[in-house]
Protein backbone atom coordinates (compact mmCIF):
# COMPACT_ATOMS: atom_id res chain seq x y z
CA UNK A 1 0.00 0.00 0.00
CA UNK A 2 1.44 3.03 -0.64
CA UNK A 3 1.71 6.13 2.26
CA UNK A 4 -1.16 8.49 2.11
CA UNK A 5 -1.79 11.65 4.05
CA UNK A 6 -4.30 9.92 6.55
CA UNK A 7 -4.21 6.45 5.34
CA UNK A 8 -1.99 3.76 3.74
CA UNK A 9 -4.05 2.63 0.30
CA UNK A 10 -4.15 0.62 -2.97
CA UNK A 11 -6.12 2.40 -5.51
CA UNK A 12 -7.28 1.81 -9.08
CA UNK A 13 -8.61 4.19 -11.94
CA UNK A 14 -10.24 2.43 -14.53
CA UNK A 15 -11.09 3.33 -17.77
CA UNK A 16 -14.85 1.16 -19.08
CA UNK A 17 -14.94 -0.75 -22.15
CA UNK A 18 -17.09 -0.22 -24.96
CA UNK A 19 -18.94 -3.22 -23.35
CA UNK A 20 -19.24 -1.99 -20.05
CA UNK A 21 -20.13 1.67 -20.85
CA UNK A 22 -23.30 0.29 -23.06
CA UNK A 23 -24.24 -1.79 -19.72
CA UNK A 24 -26.03 -0.85 -16.91
CA UNK A 25 -23.47 0.39 -14.59
CA UNK A 26 -19.64 0.20 -14.55
CA UNK A 27 -16.81 0.55 -12.41
CA UNK A 28 -14.91 3.79 -12.70
CA UNK A 29 -12.03 3.26 -9.45
CA UNK A 30 -12.02 1.36 -6.40
CA UNK A 31 -9.30 1.33 -3.56
CA UNK A 32 -8.40 -0.66 0.28
CA UNK A 33 -6.78 1.22 2.77
CA UNK A 34 -5.96 1.25 6.28
CA UNK A 35 -6.59 4.24 8.37
CA UNK A 36 -4.17 6.85 10.14
CA UNK A 37 -5.52 7.91 13.61
CA UNK A 38 -6.30 10.97 12.17
CA UNK A 39 -8.43 10.16 9.16
CA UNK A 40 -10.74 12.55 8.07
CA UNK A 41 -12.01 12.84 4.85
CA UNK A 42 -14.54 15.08 3.56
CA UNK A 43 -16.97 17.86 3.76
CA UNK A 44 -16.93 16.51 -0.03
CA UNK A 45 -19.41 15.32 -2.81
CA UNK A 46 -18.40 12.75 -5.77
CA UNK A 47 -19.72 12.64 -9.36
CA UNK A 48 -20.54 8.72 -9.10
CA UNK A 49 -21.46 6.18 -6.66
CA UNK A 50 -19.04 5.30 -3.74
CA UNK A 51 -19.60 1.76 -2.18
CA UNK A 52 -17.50 1.25 1.07
CA UNK A 53 -17.35 -1.73 2.91
CA UNK A 54 -15.81 -1.78 6.48
CA UNK A 55 -13.53 -4.43 7.25
CA UNK A 56 -12.77 -4.01 10.72
CA UNK A 57 -12.21 -1.06 13.03
CA UNK A 58 -14.89 1.72 13.35
CA UNK A 59 -16.20 4.43 12.08
CA UNK A 60 -18.65 8.34 11.75
CA UNK A 61 -20.55 9.16 8.54
CA UNK A 62 -22.07 12.20 9.00
CA UNK A 63 -24.88 12.56 6.90
CA UNK A 64 -27.87 15.36 6.52
CA UNK A 65 -26.24 16.88 9.69
CA UNK A 66 -26.52 13.48 11.74
CA UNK A 67 -23.71 11.78 12.67
CA UNK A 68 -23.98 8.09 12.15
CA UNK A 69 -21.83 5.35 13.71
CA UNK A 70 -20.49 2.45 11.46
CA UNK A 71 -18.55 -0.38 12.35
CA UNK A 72 -16.75 -3.84 11.04
CA UNK A 73 -19.83 -5.53 9.06
CA UNK A 74 -21.49 -2.31 8.08
CA UNK A 75 -21.30 -0.40 4.45
CA UNK A 76 -22.44 3.07 3.51
CA UNK A 77 -23.16 4.60 0.12
CA UNK A 78 -21.82 7.79 -1.08
CA UNK A 79 -24.13 9.35 -3.32
CA UNK A 80 -23.77 11.55 -6.77
CA UNK A 81 -23.75 15.40 -5.50
CA UNK A 82 -24.45 14.90 -2.19
CA UNK A 83 -21.99 16.10 0.65
CA UNK A 84 -20.55 13.26 3.43
CA UNK A 85 -18.13 14.00 5.72
CA UNK A 86 -16.83 10.61 7.86
CA UNK A 87 -13.55 9.89 10.43
CA UNK A 88 -12.07 7.15 11.87
CA UNK A 89 -14.18 6.65 15.43
CA UNK A 90 -11.86 5.00 17.84
CA UNK A 91 -8.04 3.52 17.72
CA UNK A 92 -9.24 0.17 16.82
CA UNK A 93 -7.93 -0.53 13.36
CA UNK A 94 -10.14 0.55 10.55
CA UNK A 95 -9.91 -1.54 7.26
CA UNK A 96 -12.22 -0.39 4.28
CA UNK A 97 -12.25 -1.57 0.33
CA UNK A 98 -14.65 1.09 -1.77
CA UNK A 99 -16.05 0.42 -5.32
CA UNK A 100 -17.14 3.46 -7.29
CA UNK A 101 -19.70 2.88 -9.67
CA UNK A 102 -21.11 4.69 -12.72
CA UNK A 103 -24.35 3.99 -14.89
CA UNK A 104 -28.00 4.62 -16.03
CA UNK A 105 -29.14 1.42 -13.47
CA UNK A 106 -27.34 2.33 -10.47
CA UNK A 107 -29.86 4.13 -8.69
CA UNK A 108 -32.38 1.02 -8.75
CA UNK A 109 -29.06 -1.28 -8.15
CA UNK A 110 -28.31 0.88 -4.95
CA UNK A 111 -32.45 0.67 -3.83
CA UNK A 112 -32.62 -3.21 -4.31
CA UNK A 113 -29.45 -3.18 -2.49
CA UNK A 114 -31.58 -1.28 0.31
CA UNK A 115 -29.63 1.98 0.25
CA UNK A 116 -31.06 5.58 -0.71
CA UNK A 117 -29.94 9.17 -0.70
CA UNK A 118 -32.09 9.43 2.85
CA UNK A 119 -30.47 6.14 4.34
CA UNK A 120 -27.50 5.83 2.79
CA UNK A 121 -25.94 2.98 5.06
CA UNK A 122 -26.65 -0.97 6.08
CA UNK A 123 -25.36 -2.56 8.97
CA UNK A 124 -23.73 -6.04 9.93
CA UNK A 125 -24.33 -7.04 5.94
CA UNK A 126 -20.24 -7.70 5.45
CA UNK A 127 -19.87 -11.26 6.33
CA UNK A 128 -18.10 -13.74 5.14
CA UNK A 129 -20.08 -14.23 1.95
CA UNK A 130 -19.77 -10.76 0.55
CA UNK A 131 -15.74 -10.57 1.97
CA UNK A 132 -15.27 -13.35 -0.25
CA UNK A 133 -16.99 -11.78 -2.92
CA UNK A 134 -14.98 -8.68 -2.38
CA UNK A 135 -11.80 -10.94 -2.53
CA UNK A 136 -12.79 -11.83 -5.58
CA UNK A 137 -13.47 -8.26 -7.34
CA UNK A 138 -10.26 -7.53 -5.50
CA UNK A 139 -8.32 -10.26 -7.50
CA UNK A 140 -9.70 -9.08 -10.96
CA UNK A 141 -8.45 -5.58 -10.79
CA UNK A 142 -5.51 -6.11 -9.08
CA UNK A 143 -4.35 -8.71 -11.47
CA UNK A 144 -1.67 -8.62 -14.53
CA UNK A 145 -4.28 -9.68 -17.12
CA UNK A 146 -4.58 -7.40 -19.39
CA UNK A 147 -7.23 -5.02 -19.09
CA UNK A 148 -9.66 -5.74 -21.97
CA UNK A 149 -9.26 -9.19 -20.60
CA UNK A 150 -10.66 -7.83 -16.75
CA UNK A 151 -14.14 -6.58 -18.05
CA UNK A 152 -16.69 -9.08 -18.47
CA UNK A 153 -15.21 -11.28 -15.31
CA UNK A 154 -15.53 -8.08 -13.29
CA UNK A 155 -18.98 -7.20 -14.56
CA UNK A 156 -19.87 -11.02 -13.31
CA UNK A 157 -18.34 -10.63 -10.39
CA UNK A 158 -19.82 -7.27 -9.35
CA UNK A 159 -22.74 -9.06 -10.04
CA UNK A 160 -22.84 -11.65 -8.11
CA UNK A 161 -21.99 -8.63 -4.53
CA UNK A 162 -25.05 -7.17 -5.26
CA UNK A 163 -26.93 -10.41 -5.46
CA UNK A 164 -25.57 -10.93 -2.16
CA UNK A 165 -26.10 -7.96 -0.97
CA UNK A 166 -30.07 -7.60 -2.39
CA UNK A 167 -32.54 -7.27 0.43
CA UNK A 168 -35.48 -9.55 1.13
CA UNK A 169 -37.87 -9.04 -1.20
CA UNK A 170 -40.45 -8.51 1.86
CA UNK A 171 -38.30 -6.10 3.30
CA UNK A 172 -38.85 -3.52 0.24
CA UNK A 173 -41.25 -0.46 1.32
CA UNK A 174 -42.32 -0.74 -2.49
CA UNK A 175 -43.70 -4.09 -1.42
CA UNK A 176 -44.81 -2.61 1.84
CA UNK A 177 -46.13 0.30 0.42
CA UNK A 178 -49.97 0.36 -0.32
CA UNK A 179 -50.96 -0.21 -4.20
CA UNK A 180 -50.46 3.01 -6.10
CA UNK A 181 -49.88 4.19 -9.81
CA UNK A 182 -46.41 3.01 -10.13
CA UNK A 183 -47.13 -0.21 -9.44
CA UNK A 184 -49.80 -0.31 -12.31
CA UNK A 185 -46.89 1.69 -14.23
CA UNK A 186 -44.94 -1.53 -13.88
CA UNK A 187 -47.46 -3.93 -14.90
CA UNK A 188 -48.32 -1.77 -18.07
CA UNK A 189 -44.39 -2.27 -19.39
CA UNK A 190 -44.73 -5.84 -18.11
CA UNK A 191 -47.62 -6.85 -20.53
CA UNK A 192 -45.99 -4.22 -23.66
CA UNK A 193 -42.94 -6.07 -22.85
CA UNK A 194 -44.26 -9.65 -23.20
CA UNK A 195 -47.98 -9.41 -24.52
CA UNK A 196 -47.05 -11.98 -27.36
CA UNK A 197 -46.40 -14.85 -24.90
CA UNK A 198 -49.16 -16.95 -23.10
CA UNK A 199 -49.96 -14.90 -19.90
CA UNK A 200 -52.19 -16.33 -17.05
CA UNK A 201 -53.42 -13.13 -15.39
CA UNK A 202 -52.36 -15.11 -11.67
CA UNK A 203 -49.22 -15.15 -12.69
CA UNK A 204 -48.80 -11.73 -13.39
CA UNK A 205 -50.45 -10.96 -10.03
CA UNK A 206 -48.32 -13.08 -7.78
CA UNK A 207 -45.13 -11.90 -9.45
CA UNK A 208 -46.42 -8.48 -8.31
CA UNK A 209 -47.33 -9.85 -5.03
CA UNK A 210 -51.02 -9.88 -5.20
CA UNK A 211 -54.04 -12.07 -4.81
CA UNK A 212 -55.57 -12.46 -8.43
CA UNK A 213 -58.74 -10.70 -7.48
CA UNK A 214 -57.03 -8.02 -5.73
CA UNK A 215 -55.14 -7.19 -8.56
CA UNK A 216 -57.89 -7.62 -10.89
CA UNK A 217 -59.76 -4.79 -9.24
CA UNK A 218 -57.09 -2.17 -8.12
CA UNK A 219 -55.88 -2.64 -12.29
CA UNK A 220 -59.50 -2.32 -13.53
CA UNK A 221 -60.07 0.78 -11.40
CA UNK A 222 -56.59 2.57 -12.26
CA UNK A 223 -56.91 1.94 -16.13
CA UNK A 224 -60.62 1.36 -16.81
CA UNK A 225 -59.99 -1.89 -18.50
CA UNK A 226 -59.26 -5.68 -17.21
CA UNK A 227 -56.04 -6.90 -16.75
CA UNK A 228 -57.33 -8.97 -19.95
CA UNK A 229 -58.71 -6.45 -21.83
CA UNK A 230 -55.58 -4.51 -21.60
CA UNK A 231 -53.58 -7.61 -22.73
CA UNK A 232 -55.91 -8.03 -25.29
CA UNK A 233 -55.80 -4.30 -26.56
CA UNK A 234 -52.17 -4.77 -27.02
CA UNK A 235 -51.95 -7.70 -29.53
CA UNK A 236 -54.91 -6.45 -31.48
CA UNK A 237 -53.61 -2.89 -31.68
CA UNK A 238 -49.95 -4.63 -32.84
CA UNK A 239 -51.64 -6.81 -35.21
CA UNK A 240 -53.45 -4.12 -36.53
CA UNK A 241 -49.69 -2.42 -37.46
CA UNK A 242 -48.86 -5.47 -39.40
CA UNK A 243 -52.14 -5.74 -40.90
CA UNK A 244 -51.38 -2.23 -42.54
CA UNK A 245 -47.66 -2.54 -42.81
CA UNK A 246 -46.51 -5.97 -43.57
CA UNK A 247 -47.37 -8.37 -46.16
CA UNK A 248 -47.55 -11.28 -43.72
CA UNK A 249 -49.80 -14.24 -43.46
CA UNK A 250 -52.80 -13.29 -40.90
CA UNK A 251 -51.85 -16.66 -39.53
CA UNK A 252 -48.41 -15.48 -38.94
CA UNK A 253 -49.81 -12.55 -37.39
CA UNK A 254 -52.38 -14.47 -35.20
CA UNK A 255 -49.34 -16.29 -33.90
CA UNK A 256 -46.83 -13.38 -33.93
CA UNK A 257 -48.99 -11.52 -31.41
CA UNK A 258 -49.65 -14.20 -29.04
CA UNK A 259 -52.77 -15.68 -29.90
CA UNK A 260 -52.57 -19.99 -30.42
CA UNK A 261 -54.45 -19.92 -33.87
CA UNK A 262 -55.92 -18.36 -36.54
CA UNK A 263 -59.24 -19.02 -35.65
CA UNK A 264 -59.23 -17.41 -31.69
CA UNK A 265 -57.31 -14.31 -33.57
CA UNK A 266 -59.97 -13.83 -36.06
CA UNK A 267 -63.17 -13.82 -33.81
CA UNK A 268 -61.05 -11.73 -31.33
CA UNK A 269 -59.94 -9.22 -33.78
CA UNK A 270 -64.32 -9.36 -34.92
CA UNK A 271 -65.49 -8.40 -32.09
CA UNK A 272 -63.03 -5.76 -30.88
CA UNK A 273 -62.95 -3.87 -34.40
CA UNK A 274 -66.01 -4.95 -35.71
CA UNK A 275 -64.45 -7.11 -39.13
CA UNK A 276 -62.21 -9.81 -40.22
CA UNK A 277 -58.14 -9.41 -40.28
CA UNK A 278 -58.68 -9.65 -43.98
CA UNK A 279 -61.14 -6.92 -44.31
CA UNK A 280 -59.41 -4.71 -42.36
CA UNK A 281 -56.08 -5.30 -44.52
CA UNK A 282 -58.13 -4.64 -47.49
CA UNK A 283 -59.44 -1.15 -46.19
CA UNK A 284 -63.51 -2.69 -46.34
CA UNK A 285 -63.89 -2.69 -42.92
Amino acid sequence: MKELAVEFADLWHHMPSKVERTGGFWLVRAGRNLAKPNYHVGPKQIDCYGLHFIVSGDLQLVHEDEVIQLQAGDLFCLFPHITYEYRIASREELRMVWLTLEGPQMRELMRVMGLSVHHPYRSSVVDEAVIHLLQEVEQIIWDEEPKWRRHLPLLAALLRLFEQLEIHPEEHDIIKEPPNVDWIHEVHQFLQLHYAEPLRIEAIAHLFGFHRSYFTQQFTQKTGLSPQQYLQQLRLERAKELLCNFSLPIGEIALSVGYPDLYMFSRAFKRQVGCSPSAYRDGTC
